[in-house]
């Protein structure tokens, strides 16, 4: 993986993308601002694919990467409280389990839908 700093003007904004359905994982949302532009290795995969938002700034449509246990995105601030399915994913692959015990997430999934919903409005 290859980053570099992009030309063009900074990537700043609300992003939604739909991760990789193998990581089995809602859809992604946070906040960008970076002016980067990012390739993927040989054996990275694109973390998500953007719905909203410029991701890896190369036009192609990818957000973030990931290789085995190595996860990036360009998602700054409150990814993991956005998304707390990914730390989720990222305990269980550090603590080697199949599964954490469930949680009431019902306050989550309503800021989530706001979040989403205002992200998703004209402007």
């Amino acid at each position: 993986m290859v980053s570099t700093r992009g030309e063009g003007e900074r990537c700043v904004g609300d992003v939604l993308a739909d991760i990789d359905p193998r990581l089995g994982l809602p859809q992604l949302t946070g906040f960008e601002n970076h002016q980067g532009i990012t390739h993927l290795g040989p054996t990275a995969r694109p973390f998500a694919r953007t719905v909203l938002g410029k991701g890896n700034g190369t036009g192609d449509g990818t957000e973030g990467a990931y290789n085995d246990t190595v996860f990036g995105t360009y998602m700054h601030g409150p990814v993991m409280a956005r998304n707390p399915q990914i730390a989720d994913l990222l305990l269980k692959l550090a603590l080697d389990v199949n599964a954490l015990p469930p949680t009431d997430d019902r306050w989550y999934e309503a800021l989530r839908a706001e979040r989403i919903a205002t992200a998703t409005q004209p402007a």
